[in-house]
């Protein structure tokens, strides 16, 4: 059996359908099929013209030259195709419509009766008798109601003799899937995915039982909307600036500070109270910043109680009882917030199950794990959004290295070729050869134990053009070879914004929890600075075409590139902090 899967989401191989469809085509291969997947977004498709030319004066041939015209005999031959595709506006994607109007040609025009219908028969006979078809889809809606529509069009779309709509896995709230906390937890449906593989293969359809499982939702619809809509409004609607929180008003029932006494290292909190009030104790000054805000605990259950975390110019004093304005709120049982503080329980999987809710800055909420960051400890904080583990914020392979270490690695081919370049006497092998080799080095350290970023790849890629170009006596570079090498850094940088990441973020992501990675202000954060140093490298290479232009003042315009870096690198270390917090 042949199986075809079509990827129509533009995420392609990031997309949340990609989660769902690959376990589906594990299990089909593990019952004997043959898989393939396509991913529309990295092919040239274009839309339908509605000229009828592959009817009439060029039969089975579209008057397009893309790469649909590729796809058209592995549509023929398929046992079954996988339409694989998120929701868009209650129906296919875009790029999924596309492509089902592009395969026109495999049709022939005329009009004739199968079964109860007329329809537009296959042109060729070359295919299966009766060709299959699985619907695959994830929606951002929490409810399963929102692919009636869709599931409509394609029982519209299978219903002749030559088709049949085999099965439909249709998960909503499918954004869940991609929440690194929550894999775990919510690792029940990429198995049932699987086992809806194998099924499809040896049965011809999905098990009942299966499809039950593939049917039940991803959380309740209402904490999922809850948590959707506290991202977004942490996203787009101007907030109140922290360290406009207010203090203590009139009315405000609030205890005096309270200081827990220290217990045995280890030791996990015994109450709500001591957990919540423990906060205090595990405080970390420098994640704060300027922060002021005020965290008001609402606790239900066995141990009722309201504290607050009150954070002023640097210190976190803990509280009893209730603030008329706080920054964020915390809704909670106390036997939920009593396991997340013994970290017997995932913050995030627990918000997502409804366990406990917040109102308020959200964005507070995904900060806790850093600002709660002290040593282990009978106080240990929990984290919603959990710090993570030591292996997580250094890359894989046996040199241990935070994320942004390794961007100084990337640099060291380009120091040496700076540092060796205008040596009186030194060969140009040498400071071409060296930095070459280096940078080839680490380009094949990181293909074996990650993946190279676009720094990585586009250095010794530059320096191997360069010792080409010394190799053919070209005399242009080894006059302008200062001016060409930031020109290059300018295009390494700056390519990446048409990229899937800016580059700054390739190596920042590893100190904070995948969780993260994804959010719009963490890359639109480094987006930000990796143009600043796109922009530099021009600058640079301007100031330095500028001291050839001015031979006498060389000694200037070489001083001046070069300082250039203090502002660069001023800018920064402070906007990597003041616009998430602005933003």
């Amino acid at each position: 059996m042949y199986i075809l899967a079509i990827n129509g989401s533009p995420r392609g191989r990031r997309s949340n359908t990609d989660r769902i469809l690959q376990p589906f085509l594990e299990g089909a291969r593990a019952a004997g099929a043959e898989t393939e997947t396509v991913y529309l977004a990295d092919l040239k498709i274009n839309p339908c013209l509605g000229c009828f030319s592959c009817w009439t004066k060029t039969p089975g041939v579209c008057v397009h030259r893309d790469d649909m015209a590729g796809l058209l005999p592995k549509i023929r031959r398929a046992d079954d195709v996988v339409y694989a595709t998120p929701l868009y506006v209650f129906t296919v994607s875009g790029l999924m419509k596309d492509f089902m109007d592009r395969c026109l040609p495999n049709l022939d025009p005329h009009i004739v009766r199968r079964g109860e219908h007329y329809i537009h028969p296959s042109r060729y006979g070359d295919g299966p008798s009766r060709q299959k078809v699985v619907l695959l889809s994830n929606c951002g809606f929490p409810e399963r109601h929102h692919f009636s529509a869709l599931v409509e069009t394609f029982r519209r779309f299978t219903d002749n003799p030559d088709t049949e709509l085999a099965a439909t896995i249709l998960c909503a709230g499918g954004e869940l899937l991609a929440q690194e906390a929550l894999r775990e937890s919510l690792q029940w449906y990429p198995d049932a995915a699987r086992r809806a593989g194998e099924e499809v293969v040896r049965y011809g359809h999905i098990l009942p039982e299966t499809q039950a499982v593939l049917d039940t939702p991803l959380a309740e619809p209402e904490v999922y909307a809850n948590m959707a809509n506290l991202w977004w409004d942490s996203q787009i609607r101007p907030r109140v600036p922290v360290q406009e929180a207010p203090e203590t008003r009139a009315g405000e029932s609030l205890s005096p500070p309270i200081v827990l006494p220290t217990g045995e290292p280890g030791q996990s909190p015994r109450t709500c109270r001591e957990a919540v009030l423990g906060m205090a104790a595990v405080f970390n000054p420098a994640a704060a910043g300027n922060l002021q805000a005020d965290i008001q605990f609402i606790v239900t259950g066995e141990e009722p109680g309201n504290y607050v975390l009150r954070i002023r110019d640097g210190r976190c004093t803990a509280h009893e009882g209730i603030v008329s304005r706080p920054t964020m709120t915390v809704y909670t049982p106390s036997d939920v917030w009593l396991k997340i503080a013994r970290n017997e329980l995932s913050g995030q999987a627990a918000y997502v199950k409804g366990m406990y809710r917040v109102e308020g800055d959200f964005s507070l909420l995904l900060r806790l794990g850093d600002l709660f960051s002290g040593p282990e400890g009978p106080t240990r904080p929990p984290a919603p959004v959990a710090a993570p583990p030591e292996e997580e914020t250094v890359q894989r392979g046996p040199i241990r290295l935070p994320g942004m270490a390794w961007l100084t690695v990337a640099f060291l081919p380009w120091i040496v070729h700076w540092a060796t370049m205008d040596i009186p006497g030194l060969s140009a092998w040498v400071s071409l050869g060296v930095p070459l080799l280096l940078g080839v080095l680490i380009w094949g350290y990181r293909r074996i134990f990650a993946r190279p970023t676009w720094m990585e790849t586009g250095t010794p890629l530059y320096l191997a053009l360069a010792g080409l170009a010394t190799l053919l006596g070209s005399r242009f570079f080894a006059e302008y070879r200062d001016v060409l090498g930031y020109l290059a850094l300018a295009g390494i940088w700056l390519g990446t914004l048409a990229a899937e990441r800016p580059l700054t973020a390739e190596y920042s992501q590893w100190s904070y929890p995948p969780a993260l990675w994804n959010l719009p202000v963490f890359l639109r954060t480094n987006a930000i600075i990796t143009t600043a140093w796109g922009w530099v490298y021009l600058l640079m290479a301007v100031l330095a075409l500028a001291g050839h232009a001015r031979p006498e003042q060389a000694l200037f315009w070489m001083v001046a590139r070069n300082l250039l870096l203090v502002p660069a690198f001023a800018f920064t270390a402070w906007f990597q902090k003041w616009y998430p917090a602005r933003g």
